[in-house]
């Protein structure tokens, strides 16, 4: 009996904690080529990633895994945004440019240092 409810104990704790995990991350569909810091990546699956506790966002491509970014997070202007997950990209020309990641109350500073007078509009993936 005490091993079995050690057992459910630790796999209870587990199973939390791979929930936690889980909570932190999203799988999004980008449908277009984008570029972020001069480099191109591919139109396809990303993950989304937040660790609160660090203030930092991940970006990682699903068909290479080694194509990921790290950015610094801060809290974001909004209100009610506690589920919001999105990224914004700056279209100019034929390019789309990641501009900014929110995930839910956090977001990243501006990534496009294009001027905003070379943008034409802005496409958004996500909530």
């Amino acid at each position: 009996m005490r091993f079995s409810l050690r057992s459910l104990i630790l796999s209870s704790a587990a199973l939390c904690a791979s929930t936690a995990f889980a909570a932190n991350q999203v799988q999004m569909n980008v449908p277009f080529n984008f570029v972020v810091k001069n480099h191109v990546y591919r139109a396809g699956t990303y993950k989304v990633e937040v660790e609160p506790e660090k203030f930092i966002v991940i970006l990682s491509s699903s068909q290479e895994p080694t194509a990921s970014l790290m950015w610094l997070v801060g809290p974001s202007s909004g209100k009610d945004q506690a589920s919001k997950v999105r990224l914004t990209f700056d279209v100019i020309g034929e390019e789309k440019v990641l501009r900014t990641i929110q995930y839910g109350g956090l977001t990243t500073p501006n990534l496009d240092k294009h001027p905003k007078h070379d943008v034409e509009s802005t496409r958004i993936v996500g909530e």
